[in-house]
């Protein structure tokens, strides 16, 4: 079993976790972001849209959010859990 590969995303002074895993919903050689729920809380408020236009060139790079808690699993693991939260 892979490990999941994380990244840190910076925004307004904090760090937040992400996930670049294989895109496996349009079955090519890319990959894809997936952002804590953290983090999305982050850029976004659902009255008022986006805290500012930083956050919103950083929400067009994510595909998808998730639950903070998917991100200690392991890669394929991980990707199941991804799959059924975006069916």
């Amino acid at each position: 079993m892979a490990s999941l590969e994380t990244i840190s995303i910076s925004y307004n002074g904090k760090d937040y976790t992400a996930a670049v895993i294989p895109d496996v919903f349009m079955s090519g050689n890319q990959c894809i972001i997936i952002g804590s729920h953290s983090l999305g809380v982050a850029l976004y408020d659902d009255d008022r849209g986006y805290y500012d236009d930083t956050a919103r060139v950083i929400d067009e790079q994510i595909y998808a959010f998730a639950d903070d808690e998917l991100f200690a699993l392991r890669l394929e693991e991980f990707i199941e859990r991804i799959k059924v939260l975006l069916d």
